[in-house]
C-alpha cells in the first residue's frame, strides 16, 4: 500500500505526456474522418475552423503593424518635442561612392552653417571613409560596420583621428548621443590630421 501512495500520477512530466497523446490522437481522429473525394484523391474537406484560424491571423498581422507604425509615429514626435534632430538617413553604398571626399566635406560646411552639427559630423566621417577609399587603405564594403570599421584602421600609421571620427559617429548615431559644436571642432581637427597625410 505504501508503495502505490509514492507513485505520483498527476506531476507537470505526466500532464505533458498526457496532452500530446491526447492531441496525437485528436489529430489522427480529425484525420480518419476525412473522406477523399471519388474524383480527386487527394483532396479533403478542410475543417470548418481552419478559415477563422486564417482570418484572426490576419487580423493579428494587422494589429501588430498599425501598432508598430503607431509606436514609430510616437518616437518621432517625442524626438520632436524634445528638440532632438532627426538623424541623417543612411546613403545607399551606390550614392557613397559617388561622392569625392570633397563633395563631402562642402556638405560638412553646410551643415555646420544651418547648426545640424550631427549631420555635419556624419559627413566628415564620410568624408573620411571616401579619403580611406581613395588612397586603397581601407575599401568600402556595403556590410562593414563601425566596429570593423575601427579594427581595419588599427595598423595605419596614424589611427586615432579615424577612431575619434569612427566613435563619434558610432555614438551618435547608434548610441543617441547629442552632438554639439565643439564634437564638430574635434571632428574637423580629426579629418585635418587625416587629409595631411
Amino acid at each position: 500500500m505504501a508503495a502505490d501512495a509514492s507513485i505520483q500520477t498527476n506531476n507537470v512530466p505526466w500532464q505533458v505526456r498526457q496532452g500530446g497523446k491526447n492531441l496525437s490522437e485528436w489529430i489522427q481522429l480529425q484525420l480518419s474522418r476525412r473522406q477523399p473525394r471519388e474524383s480527386d484523391p487527394f483532396s479533403f474537406d478542410w475543417p470548418p475552423w481552419i478559415p477563422q484560424l486564417i482570418l484572426w491571423l490576419v487580423i493579428a498581422v494587422v494589429v501588430v503593424w498599425v501598432a508598430w507604425l503607431i509606436v514609430q509615429s510616437l518616437e518621432r514626435y517625442l524626438a520632436y518635442r524634445q528638440g532632438r534632430q532627426p538623424q541623417p538617413q543612411a546613403q545607399t553604398v551606390s550614392q557613397v561612392r559617388d561622392r569625392s571626399a570633397a563633395d563631402w566635406l562642402r556638405q560638412a560646411q553646410q551643415f555646420e552653417r544651418d547648426g545640424n552639427w550631427p549631420a555635419a559630423c556624419r559627413a566628415l566621417y564620410m568624408a573620411a571613409l571616401q579619403v580611406l577609399a581613395d588612397l586603397d587603405w581601407v575599401p568600402h564594403l556595403p556590410s562593414r560596420t563601425d566596429g570593423e570599421y575601427l579594427q581595419a584602421v588599427q595598423p595605419l600609421s596614424r589611427p586615432r583621428p579615424l577612431q575619434l571620427l569612427i566613435r563619434t559617429h558610432e555614438r551618435s548615431l547608434f548610441g543617441g548621443d547629442r552632438l554639439t559644436a565643439e564634437n564638430l571642432q574635434r571632428c574637423r581637427r580629426a579629418y585635418e590630421e587625416l587629409d595631411k597625410r
